[in-house]
């Protein structure tokens, strides 16, 4: 089973767009066909993010339902502590939590649309892809 870190940026894509390529990797999590690693500073990030007001208009949620989605999304993941602080990406140090967190569990991939995890191409041999990629493995190993 594929191990997988997903930037907070796929998360709320995935509520926002639920026919689009991050909720079908949502999908595959809860068939138990990947296995998605996050942490307490991941978490607080998607929190943070999912109650912008901008992002509010767009998901629709209201708080309570936030905490809802947050808690379902916390059932299907393997929350894990950040062990060792990785210093790399110096444009947007809070990218950093997620190669830290695929770092300490040995993930497969890091799954991100955001533009400074995606230059990186890789960290400490783990692969960072776009959903859309990752789906393209998905469907190759799903034909195999």
């Amino acid at each position: 089973m594929l191990k997988i870190v997903l930037d907070t940026n796929v998360l709320v894509s995935a509520l926002i767009n639920p026919h689009g390529k991050p909720a079908q990797i949502l999908n595959y999590v809860f068939e138990n066909k990947i296995r998605l690693f996050t942490s307490p500073s991941i978490i607080e990030e998607l929190e943070r993010v999912l109650s912008y007001p901008r992002l509010m208009k767009r998901h629709g949620l209201e708080k309570e339902e936030l905490k809802e989605f947050t808690f379902d999304l916390l059932s299907i993941m393997s929350l894990v502590e950040e062990e060792e602080t990785i210093e790399v990406i110096m444009e947007d140090p809070s990218d950093n939590k997620y190669l830290s967190c695929a770092f300490n569990t040995k993930a497969d991939f890091i799954v991100s649309g955001d533009v400074h995890l995606l230059n990186l191409k890789e960290y400490g041999g783990i692969p960072i892809i776009t959903p859309a990629q990752l789906l393209e493995i998905m469907e190759k190993e799903e034909r195999t």
